[in-house]
């Protein structure tokens, strides 16, 4: 899971620093945090696409990772891949999320009772899978938008 998010900020870093802009006007579902994606991607619908597409590919398995460390009881590995899920969030305008996951990993450290975070944990999980498809209908737009500007 580490080397899989550092890979991701790595790309994101990366993907913002060498492709030019293309600035394609674009508005994102307003679910989403427009003014936060607004601000990290400035109209680069390309650049948005290769971090959303990025998401789509790695949150599931991080999600189900987390999913383990709960079934499992274990409040610290719990901790520990919020922890990295966290920031991941924001890349898609899901800042809700990235609230959610603070609290949660925050919570995480006050107990080693699984109980005490269950509803923190359900809030996250139940977000997450509601988000998800929203993203990935923002991710098919993305491409549409970029295909059309060709």
């Amino acid at each position: 899971i580490k080397k899989i998010y550092y890979k991701y900020l790595l790309f994101v870093i990366i993907c913002k620093n060498q492709y030019p802009m293309n600035n394609i006007p674009f508005s994102f579902d307003q679910r989403l945090d427009n003014e936060f994606l607004l601000s990290i991607y400035e109209g680069d619908a390309e650049h948005a696409c290769m971090v959303f597409t990025q998401f789509i590919d790695m949150s599931p398995g991080l999600i189900r990772d987390i999913d383990e460390s709960f079934t499992l009881g274990v409040v610290e590995p719990l901790r520990s891949k919020v922890h990295k899920l966290k920031p991941v969030f924001s890349f898609v305008g899901l800042t809700n999320l990235t609230k959610n996951a603070e609290v949660l990993e925050k919570k995480c450290k006050e107990t080693s009772d699984i109980n005490d975070i269950k509803g923190l944990y359900n809030e996250l999980k139940n977000n997450y899978y509601q988000y998800f498809p929203i993203i990935e209908k923002e991710l098919e737009r993305l491409k549409k938008q970029i295909n059309q500007e060709v």
